[in-house]
Formats: structure tokens, C-alpha cells, sequence
């Protein structure tokens, strides 16, 4: 039978063992399945991150952004056309 997992070696401080160790055993689970929830949370966030990094360098291009300046003028346009669709 075809094994499911694929096996990954790597080292860790003493210090950052036993608290894998500890977390483990307070959640009842093994080192090896709360590392690899470690692991697939770590990659969610980075692809959610590079998400929003490709979003950024969209809107700065799409606005012309290209300095803090920049940024100060359109959030002040922005901050302004609010406070006139509110009156």
C-alpha cells in the first residue's frame, strides 16, 4: 500500500522541542500533527499575504503611486469626497 505522507526531517532548539512536546500532550494529539498544523496555518498566511502584497503593487500602480506623498494626497481626495457624500 501506497503511504499517504510524505516524511520530513528538520531540527529544533531544545527550548522549541519541549514546548512542541508540552503542547502536544495538553492537546492530545502527536508532535507530528500539531506541527503539520503549524506548518499548513504558516502556509495559508503566506499566500494570504502575498495575496495582499500583489494587491498593493496593483493599486499602486492602477493610482500612480510613487511615494508617501502620493499616498497623503489620495487618502485626503478620499477623505474629502466622504465627507461631501455625506452632506
Amino acid at each position: 500500500m501506497a503511504r499517504t505522507t510524505k516524511i520530513v526531517n528538520f531540527s529544533l532548539p531544545p527550548e522549541t522541542y519541549r514546548e512542541v512536546e508540552e503542547l502536544a500532550k495538553q492537546r492530545q494529539t502527536s508532535k507530528s500533527q500539531l506541527l503539520r498544523e503549524a506548518l499548513t496555518q504558516y502556509v495559508v498566511s503566506e499566500r494570504r499575504w502575498e495575496q495582499i502584497r500583489k494587491w498593493g503593487e496593483e493599486t499602486v500602480k492602477r493610482l500612480g503611486i510613487k511615494n508617501e506623498d502620493d499616498v497623503d494626497r489620495i487618502t485626503h481626495e478620499y477623505g474629502e469626497k466622504k465627507i461631501w457624500q455625506q452632506k
